[in-house]
């Protein structure tokens, strides 16, 4: 007798998914979102032998997925890696994220190789032991080791399921410029030969989407996976400052840690660094790629682990320790793009608390005055232009970079500093009038007109100045360094000047605006 159904026990004869299995098994997830699904069942896809859908086996075999940081992008294709029969290559752009992704895979227990150009003879060996004995499924590297003779002759005697290239948008974005082998990673993809090759990035507009297509998948069709860009807890500000080192100073007073200071040059960071650590941050550092490799591993452990740490980096700190309570992350100059921006802002709030993503805006340096002389029309220098606004918008700044992106947004978020203070102009008047120490420098210049030359101005600014000219010491809660960088942005802003010649030569003039 045939037992009815009702009776027998419930989930009997269904194995349970082996993706879900290994989800929580290895991973420790419980539940993964569905786009996640989506992208896994995707690569699982490409190596299953009989596909009934062959007008779209080309489109299979590439995918561009398009996720937002901290939406769990690296166990898209981690976790294939332990079901595909062949090797899992992943490329990431900086040794910093290398290390960091090693060391996540093998606090899972998941066994991995890794190349880099300095690999000593015997570190080569055992790599290659541990690929020709099964027991390492993924292969971590970066576009130029892989477009190395040795390491793709190596890798042509296994067979690779899937290759992955993380933060895609470099492809784009560094290719273009001083990372030439990442233009060449869709050659290096047809010799490897792999069943799928994946792009995973958490930003990229069209323009960015239709270069990596172009380069990666050369004409070939694709699947995009696209999910929101929008990262709801970042809080997106802008803070006009006639002295950029005091607005740092005073936002690390007030703004939640940790915090990453992004900065453009790396003596840059060097420079923030010293600074802040004299101004009573003495847990501050600074990294950037010309560090060596033992430096920034000790700097990548230090931040990971702490609670109250400011970083004040480039952008080699920006796509990929994966550290999930940053609170605040500024900017002290413009990045190229709202890609770029929203990758690094992106750094905060990984772990869905709010978060702040803060740009100082320099008045003293107008965001025009390096615009080149001639029109150019490369992709950069397009992308570059239009963010470069961003710091003077009126409007929502969230929906700004959501439609950078190529993506529908409500218009007023509610939490960014333009929607929580409306009607706030972008003139220099008055942006001017809402930047700290203005007023106060305006009534020193104007008392003091035609008296003062420019360092007795930046001394008199401060507590020396208390007694010895009418409103001495107005900035005497500044720094020297603060207050020269005011006087040098006021005089660059041309509301105050140099008197060349005549019987106040030298001497500091005002033109109140």
């Amino acid at each position: 007798m045939v037992p009815d159904k009702a009776d027998e026990p419930a989930g009997k004869d269904i194995p349970q998914d082996p993706v879900d299995r290994l989800a929580q098994e290895r991973f420790g997830i419980a539940h993964l979102a569905p786009l996640q699904r989506f992208v896994i069942a995707n690569i699982l896809e490409a190596e299953e032998p009989d596909r009934e859908e062959p007008d779209r086996e080309d489109c299979t075999m590439r995918q561009i997925v398009l996720f937002p940081t901290g939406f769990g992008k690296s166990v898209c294709f981690q976790l294939p890696a332990l079901m595909l029969k062949g090797l899992t290559v992943v490329l990431y752009p900086l040794l910093a994220l290398m290390n960091d992704q090693k060391r996540r895979l093998e606090e899972s227990g998941l066994s991995c190789v890794l190349f880099r150009g300095e690999l000593s003879q015997d570190e080569w060996e055992r790599q290659r032991q541990a690929l020709a004995s099964g027991s390492a499924r993924i292969v971590i590297a970066n576009p130029e080791i892989l477009a190395s003779q040795k390491l793709r002759a190596l890798l042509s005697r296994f067979p690779i399921s899937h290759l992955v290239i993380d933060e895609a948008h470099c492809i784009a974005e560094w290719g273009e410029t001083f990372r030439p082998a990442y233009r060449a990673v869709g050659e290096i993809a047809d010799l490897l030969a792999p069943r799928i090759v994946s792009a995973f990035t958490a930003t990229a507009g069209p323009a960015i989407i239709d270069s990596i297509a172009q380069h990666l998948f050369q004409g070939n069709p694709f699947r995009l996976v696209n999910s929101e860009a929008d990262r709801p807890n970042l809080r997106y500000m802008v803070v006009h400052a006639l002295s950029p080192a005091r607005a740092l100073r005073q936002l690390l007073t007030v703004c939640p840690k940790p915090a990453i200071v992004f900065e453009r040059s790396r003596p840059g960071t060097r420079y923030i660094a010293e600074q802040l650590r004299n101004a009573g941050f003495p847990e501050t550092r600074f990294y950037h790629a010309g560090l060596s490799r033992a430096e920034r591993n000790a700097l990548e452990a230090w931040f990971q682990s702490s609670n109250d740490g400011v970083l004040a980096s480039t952008n080699a700190y920006g796509m990929g320790v994966d550290k999930k309570n940053i609170r605040t992350v500024i900017h002290t100059g413009l990045p190229d793009s709202a890609e770029a921006y929203i990758q690094e802002a992106g750094r905060g709030g990984r772990d869905g608390k709010p978060a702040l993503a803060i740009f100082i805006h320099d008045l003293g340096n107008p965001l025009d005055s390096e615009k080149p002389e001639s029109p150019t029309t490369t992709p950069l220098a397009i992308r570059r232009e239009r963010f470069a606004p961003y710091p003077l918008i009126e409007g929502c700044r969230r929906e700004f970079l959501l439609k950078q992106m190529g993506e529908e947004a409500t218009p007023a978020c509610g939490t960014c500093d333009n929607c929580a203070l409306p009607g706030a102009s972008s003139t220099l008047s008055d942006m001017l009038k809402r930047s700290e120490g203005f007023s106060e420098a305006l009534s020193f210049f104007s008392a003091n007109r035609r008296r003062l030359q420019i360092e007795q101005c930046i001394k008199y600014l401060g507590p020396a100045g208390r007694g010895l000219c009418p409103r001495g010491g107005v900035l005497a809660h500044w720094t020297e360094i603060e207050r020269k960088e005011l006087v040098q942005a006021l005089l660059k802003l041309g509301i105050i000047s140099t008197i060349r010649k005549g019987p106040w030569k030298n001497a500091i003039d005002v033109h109140i605006p």
